[in-house]
């Protein structure tokens, strides 16, 4: 037939182009129409596959039958098949060419491509000989399945990273639980993320935009668009850029059909780089209440469950365990460890802990703080063999048989403080392989031998307690002491710390201040006179300055006759009226208070009224900032005046800058203009329409939340 000729000699050129282009076809330049035909690959490579598998069911299937309409159907799937597998292959060769991929991975890949389309192509063209024979049948569907099993792997290792295949069920099941207090910020949050949603594609391997996420030097180098992060940027860097762009876009990381970053994930990563991307940070290191440390609970908390191997024990065993000095519990519900607890020092004897041989295989947990347990009760302690923790703190013990512990393989913690153990002691401990924190404090090893010892037990953090060597205290900050935030003319305010010599600085612009040049504070009163942010910071040689304190002051000003309001705030903030925004009341960060105006779906648009003509220079507009709420700093200000209500002249236009650094706070706009008379103030304060790429809920309409308006 025609067409099975055309085919034909379009799959004969099809593999002739192929051959040539695998051995001579690196120095080519692609043209731009080709590389489009290389980007199909992915959508063709489904149809060789499947063509050829149904070709090799078919012939084996068929074989020995000579039967002409099943001839014709078995000749249309091979030709088929070999046609579209050459078409796929071309069409990878051209996608080849583009880079970033691991060289190995891809060899092999390519040359399984091409045997695959030649194997196909011969089939087709020796079909009647190989019908013949069933062995030649079964042999060329045997390596046409090797084949297209080899391509198909390695083309989803070039996709989606190596061990795609077998990821769902080997990835993450031998990485051991991480405590918390031994955490590391970047090796046990970022670094998984990253592993997860990222280096599949940017690897020493697949240099997607030559950008290699394996290693700390390469994520610093960056890729050819250049570094990742950068916590003075706008966005924070290309990373947190990419990772906020709408999925549809093209440069949204990763990209869409792969798994995406979760919120809390996005979040981890905008947090270590905005704290400075420290590759060696401890989590518990960070400040208690710091935001990714209670991510880090929360991510470190979903991977401590540990799979145990061992079977319960039975409930009779655990009631009977149990009594007014022993309680013996699971550690969670359902689970088969258990944890034991000691209480009452005159009523403990050894051979209570002999009783506990009965869940020796189901003890994790073994609490003995302040019972009197000697030196030879380490011997039974050393049978229960699946111990995790021991707690033996306070206790008699000297030290003396302390290598017995050597057999507790699965330990992590012990706690030795407030016994007599000595350095010499502790050497057997470094049999221990597990072994992660050790307890030392109020102990005989001096402070001196710490290092020594810490060498010996390179895995185990020791815990020698608070010594207060060396260590640099942090000041107090200033208390601000004054009556009115809102002042007529002038307000006096003192600043007060009581640590002796310590320094006082004030600026009153919204500045930070600093230990040279800011105003130094003598102790006496400070007059203000004008609407103003004052921030101050304490300082003194030897300690580390004080955090920031801040508090805000206001000119009341010229109060307007009258206010209107052209579109009403949303109903659940709205304050007390209008009269919200000249009564002269601040409002705190507590947003849901009837201090605050809140508006979203409209602009905040007042209308001030003055009965006189009235010389004004300018208007302060006091706001919130709360960007988990959604409520930003205004996207733009529009002071209005005039003397006639319909013939206003625009005065003054700011545009407040989207900064993820405010977090929540209160924030203020002065608007400064020429000085002139004024019978109508119109002030416009418009929410933004779409939060920035930044915010977790980037795309979504902000909120705009004012509290007061002062004009001067």
């Amino acid at each position: 037939m025609r067409w099975n000729n055309t085919f034909y000699y379009i799959c004969l050129a099809c593999n002739s182009m192929l051959l040539f282009l695998a051995f001579f076809g690196t120095q080519l330049q692609i043209p731009s129409w080709l590389q489009i035909t290389g980007r199909m690959h992915p959508l063709m490579l489904h149809f060789p596959i499947v063509l050829l598998l149904l070709s090799i069911v078919w012939e084996m299937s068929t074989r020995g039958k000579s039967n002409p309409e099943y001839a014709g159907i078995g000749n249309a799937l091979l030709l088929a098949s070999a046609v579209s597998a050459s078409f796929t292959a071309l069409s990878g060769l051209f996608l080849s060419n583009e880079g970033g991929y691991d060289a190995p991975t891809l060899l092999l890949h390519k040359w399984s491509g091409i045997a695959t389309s030649l194997l196909a192509f011969s089939w087709y063209v020796l079909r009647d000989r190989i019908r013949h024979t069933s062995v030649h049948t079964i042999s060329i569907a045997a390596l046409g399945v090797v084949l297209v099993t080899l391509a198909g792997h390695q083309g989803a290792t070039l996709t989606h990273g190596e061990n795609y295949l077998l990821a769902p069920v080997s990835d993450g099941k031998n990485q051991p639980a991480v405590a918390m207090e031994d955490a590391l910020v970047f090796r046990d949050l970022v670094r998984p993320i990253l592993q997860a949603k990222c280096m599949s594609c940017h690897n020493a391997r697949k240099l997607k935009g030559d950008l290699n996420m394996e290693t700390e030097a390469s994520l610093l180098k960056g890729g050819k668009n250049g570094l990742l992060w950068d916590s003075t940027a706008e966005h924070f860097g290309l990373l947190l850029q990419r990772i906020h762009l709408p999925v549809a876009e093209k440069e949204h990381m990763p990209p869409q059909g792969k798994p995406q970053l979760t919120e809390n994930e996005i979040r981890i990563l905008y947090l270590w780089i905005k704290n400075g991307s420290d590759f060696t940070g401890k989590v518990v290191d960070l400040p208690e209440n710091d935001s990714l440390k209670l991510l880090a609970a929360e991510f470190l908390k979903s991977q401590e469950t540990e799979q145990y191997t061992f079977s319960a024990a039975g409930e009779a065993t655990i009631r009977k365990l149990n009594n007014d000095f022993r309680v013996v519990h699971p550690l969670a519900v359902g689970a088969p460890a258990l944890a034991v607890e000691f209480f009452g020092v005159a009523a403990f004897k050894s051979e209570f802990l002999q009783d506990l041989k009965e869940i020796r295989e189901q003890m994790v947990e073994l609490n003995l703080n302040k019972m009197p347990v000697q030196d030879a009760d380490l011997k039974t302690i050393t049978t229960f063999t699946s111990l995790r923790k021991l707690n033996l703190s306070a206790t008699q013990i000297t030290g003396a048989t302390l290598s017995e512990l050597k057999n507790l393989k699965t330990l992590r913690q012990l706690s030795l403080a407030g016994t007599s153990v000595k350095a010499a002691d502790l050497e057997g401990l470094s049999d221990l392989p597990n072994l992660k924190v050790l307890y030392l404090w109020n102990t005989g090893v001096t402070e001196q031998e710490i290092a020594d010892l810490q060498q010996r037990l390179p895995q185990t953090r020791l815990e020698y307690g608070f010594t207060g060597k060396d260590v640099v205290s942090k000041l107090n900050a200033a208390v601000i002491i004054g009556k009115d935030d809102v002042f007529n003319s002038s307000t006096k305010i003192m600043l007060k710390n009581f640590i002796k010599g310590a320094e006082v600085r004030y600026t009153l612009d919204g500045s930070v201040p600093d230990s040279l040049h800011s105003s130094l504070s003598t102790g006496d009163s400070i007059s203000i006179d004008k609407t103003c942010i004052l921030n101050t910071k304490t300082f003194l040689p030897g300690w580390i300055s004080s955090d920031l304190a801040t508090r805000s002051f206001f000119k009341a000003g010229i109060t307007p006759d009258s206010v209107s309001l052209t579109f009403l705030p949303d109903p659940k903030y709205r304050g007390t009226g209008p009269n919200t925004l000249i009564n002269n009341k601040i409002g705190d960060t507590e947003f849901k208070t009837n201090k605050w105006l809140g508006f979203r779906e409209t602009n905040l648009e007042c209308l001030l009224y003055f009965d006189q003509p009235t010389q004004i220079s300018s208007v302060y507009v006091s706001a919130l900032a709360n960007i988990g709420s959604f409520i930003m700093p205004p996207a733009e200000i529009e002071i209005w005046g005039g003397t006639n209500k319909n013939k206003l002249v625009l005065l003054k236009t700011i545009r407040p800058e989207q900064s993820a650094k405010l977090a929540v706070s209160r924030v203020g706009y002065p608007c400064d203009f020429k000085s002139q008379k004024l019978k109508f103030l119109k002030i416009v304060v418009k929410p933004v329409k779409k939060l920035p790429m930044w915010h977790p809920q980037k795309g979504e309409r902000g909120w705009v939340f004012v509290d007061e308006i002062f004009v001067n």
